[in-house]
């Protein structure tokens, strides 16, 4: 009998269960089709109050529009001129998105449509308003203006209680949906509960499971403290009344080098703190948190058993207590020390990065002042030179020989070269100092523009470009690259029977590589460090003019734009040079910076 009793118990069981089970199911089917049909109609909701803001923003915008053209009428400030275009675009956003949230709405598109009508009337007889002159003209468009303002605020308010009233049948059908759901939810959860409750009757005279529950919270229990003793952070919590430690954890223990006897019951929170810390947190810390029973992100110095000291952040909370007879504030503490020292490394590296600015804005001032000075002061003389040797050359030409002759060709001569190096010096110093000013364009531009201008000079040389994309860079600086590099290229291979130059582009990783190669005379890779220093040469003058700066030039521009610059090369078996930009391109800094 016992046996068929605990059958049928278990049986019991299992029926009640699965009926609760089944019944559960269908309430959450039910709620869950119920909540998606609501969750819908709410979308519809706020889609309608999306289209009445946009609507009063639109309408907003307009106004505003219109009456800056009236403004510039009145005023002819040009602040107001600008405020229109601004305002016409803003508007034409405004009415593209209206369209696009009443796609769905046939008649209310049909309305947007008459009004974007008039409105574009509007605003082309406010635009007339601020290229008329006149006041008798500027008057007759205000006039002609105020019946379109009246037809359109009138239909802005049509379209609104139109939505109005949608809105109001959408919220109503939202709010019946929302009512079925809940008594649907409610009556059906009431439902499962009963029959569970049952089942729990039945259930709870099993004692060996209600043993074996109690051993796994009691183990689980024992986890907790565990994990409570071992965490990460510090934990400690206070008696209100008596503002005593009453519990802290070992890692905020072994922090402090105190004993759990030591602190529990004995000692405050401020008697763990330094007197500074501690005075800050008697007069600041702890009437704030008496006041809002919390205390977020705060640095606190703490003193150790030993005397040494180290920072930690606190988070703090109050709590009611266990027993209900108070309240208990629970206080979370993370060692900071490492973060305080290197906060103060890198204020002290800020300093130097400081020091450092300042000191390459000075030198920058200097090389401004000497770019100035070599622009005015050098080139005064080497003008006068020139302009007397060209005197004696023809105020004095029969009283010259031909060896006199040759001797002021010469004087010429090396006056124009003088006058180049200072123009290279100068694009040097330039090269280095005043804002980056960047900006998109395509590549083969400047290298069309250079490649033509030496066409025309060196017609038998053969060029061979590959096709670029768009680079973020300097235009002018990345020119001077260019006019360098396929210059340089074209003078050294200018003796080969059939001079060819090319130019070759490619990827890898982060940087876009781009080549300038030839069949010219070459170089020994044992020299390649001097070719980007200032009037280093591996040829005579004599052989190929220049002045040394050409390359030295390139590689300050390359460098500016976080890129790289190296050469290759072969005695008799032509050169190539390469630079790299960031693929991505740089930061454009403000426009009106110096190139």
């Amino acid at each position: 009998m016992p046996i068929n009793k605990t059958k049928l118990t278990t049986a019991s069981t299992g029926i009640f269960f699965s009926v609760a089970l089944l019944l559960s199911i269908g309430v959450a089917a039910f709620a869950y089709s119920s909540m998606r049909v609501f969750e819908e109609r709410a979308i519809w909701v706020q889609h309608t109050h999306t289209v009445l803001n946009t609507l009063e923003e639109a309408h907003s915008a307009f106004r505003d529009t219109v009456s800056s053209a009236r403004g510039f009428a009145l005023s002819g400030n040009d602040e107001y001129r600008g405020n229109f275009e601004a305002g016409v675009r803003q508007v034409n956003s405004l009415m593209h998105e209206l369209r696009q949230l009443l796609r769905d709405n046939g008649p209310q598109l049909a309305q947007l449509q008459e009004l974007e009508d008039l409105m574009r009337q509007r605003l082309t007889l406010a635009r007339k308003l601020l290229e008329a002159q006149p006041v008798p003209i500027q008057s007759e468009l205000l006039l002609a203006g105020k019946d379109l303002s009246d037809d359109i605020r009138a239909r802005f308010m049509r379209m609104k209680g139109a939505e109005n009233a949608l809105l109001a049948t959408r919220s109503q059908e939202s709010a019946t949906s929302a009512t079925v759901t809940n008594l649907a939810v409610v009556g059906g959860s009431l439902l499962s509960i009963l029959i569970l409750l049952l089942v729990y009757r039945k259930l709870k005279r099993e004692v060996g499971r209600r043993i074996e529950a109690q051993q796994k919270a009691q183990a689980y229990l024992d986890d907790i403290e565990d994990l409570y003793n071992h965490a990460p952070c510090g934990y400690h919590s206070i008696d209100e009344h008596t503002g005593k430690i009453v519990k802290i954890n070992d890692t905020e223990l072994k922090w402090l080098g105190y004993t759990r006897d030591a602190v529990v019951g004995r000692l405050t929170h401020a008697d763990l703190l330094t007197p500074e810390s501690e005075q800050r947190y008697l007069d600041e810390l702890l009437p704030l948190f008496l006041s809002t029973r919390e205390i977020q992100g705060v640095d606190l110095t703490y003193r150790r058993a030993d005397g040494s000291t180290f920072t930690a952040l606190i988070n703090a909370t109050a709590t009611p207590a266990r027993d209900g007879g108070g309240v208990v504030s629970r206080t979370v503490m993370y060692d900071i020390s490492e973060r305080k020292r290197a906060e103060e490394e890198i204020k002290g590296l800020n300093a130097d990065l400081k020091r450092q600015a300042l000191h390459l804005h000075s030198v920058n001032k200097e090389l401004e002042s000497f770019s100035y000075s070599v622009s005015h002061d050098l080139r005064a003389p080497l003008r006068a030179i020139s302009g007397y040797a060209m005197i004696l050359e023809e105020d004095y030409a029969e009283a010259l020989d031909e060896k006199g002759r040759e001797q002021l060709q010469v004087i010429r001569r090396n006056v124009k070269k003088m006058d180049e190096l200072i123009n290279d010096l100068l694009k040097l110093a330039k090269s280095t100092t005043g804002e980056l000013t960047l900006e998109r364009f395509s590549m083969d531009e400047p290298v069309a523009q250079v490649i033509a201008g030496l066409k025309r000079e060196n017609p038998d040389v053969e060029f061979d470009v590959a096709a670029m994309d768009g680079v973020v860079a300097n235009r002018g600086l990345i020119t001077q690259v260019w006019e360098n590099l396929l210059s340089n290229a074209v003078k050294f291979s200018s003796k080969n029977e059939h001079p060819k130059v090319s130019v070759t582009v490619r990827t890898e990783g982060e940087e876009i590589i781009y080549g300038v190669h030839d069949n010219g005379v070459g170089f020994d890779m044992r020299y390649a460090h001097k070719l980007f220093g200032t009037f280093q040469r591996l040829h005579r003058q004599e052989e190929y003019a220049g002045t040394g700066i050409g390359l030295a030039l390139v590689q300050r521009i390359v460098i500016r734009h976080t890129g790289r610059v190296w050469a290759e090369g072969k005695p008799k078996e032509g050169a190539s040079f390469y630079f790299s930009l960031p693929r991505k391109g740089l930061f454009p800094t403000p426009v009106g910076g110096e190139n």
